[in-house]
């Protein structure tokens, strides 16, 4: 391996501070991912917050990454500009996000938008917005498997509201939105098993809900779709 393949042969010609990408390394970090997926594409979805550019989201589309997430509508913008075709929207819009939110579906009918919500009047809110607008929206049911920051707890209350998302007008139940962000175990064993154990209850509401004939299409966790 090259140990300078760092160095800036230019460096007088490029105003500091500023931003480096070396595109070769993000490739091969792309592939990677991959790989570790044993090449099953399909099923990522990369939160594009710690990067937000453009460059970056062309590079993940050239090894077949059509699946995107992020956490601000300007974010939502960006990746639709950027020609993404599926983009979730990974915090629930309210107050004047939900207008922006619509403007962009309508700006944008190549990228498929969805959202999350997790709580009764944010989705009557968005099933009235799509409604007057004239659109429809896949919405996500969020779930708190562990980690206590957004989203409703697996039982009684998550199926009543997803139910209330698939008899709302202008909404579609998209699934479900589990994140366990509260993990970070270093042993990658234990790391599983705690995994595991956190997403135990969200499977049992996905087999709930579909017999219940409430369709469950997907299940997006953190980063990856099962």
């Amino acid at each position: 391996m090259q140990r300078d393949w760092h160095l800036v042969e230019n460096v007088e010609e490029i105003p500091s501070p500023t931003l480096l990408i070396y595109p070769e390394r993000v490739s091969e970090n792309i592939r990677r991912m991959i790989v570790t997926l044993k090449g099953d594409v399909g099923r990522l979805r990369p939160h594009i917050k710690t990067h937000k550019l453009p460059e970056l989201i062309a590079l993940q589309m050239e090894e077949g990454i059509t699946r995107f997430k992020c956490a601000t509508i300007a974010e939502a913008e960006m990746l639709a500009i950027a020609e993404a075709p599926d983009v979730l929207l990974g915090y629930q819009p309210v107050g004047p996000n939900i207008g922006r939110l619509a403007d962009l579906i309508r700006k944008f009918p190549q990228t498929a938008f969805s959202a999350v919500a997790d709580n009764e009047q944010s989705i009557r809110e968005l099933s009235a917005a799509m409604k007057g607008a004239g659109l429809e929206l896949d919405l996500f049911l969020d779930i708190d498997c562990g980690m206590r920051r957004t989203g409703v707890a697996p039982g009684a209350t998550a199926v009543e509201l997803y139910r209330r998302i698939a008899n709302s007008p202008n909404l579609k139940p998209a699934g479900l939105h589990p994140y366990d962000g509260h993990l970070h175990e270093r042993d990658p064993d234990e790391r599983a098993g705690k995994c595991e154990a956190a997403f135990r209850p969200v499977l049992e509401l996905r087999a709930e809900l579909e017999l219940e004939g409430l369709g469950v299409p997907r299940v997006v966790a953190g980063g990856t779709m099962r």
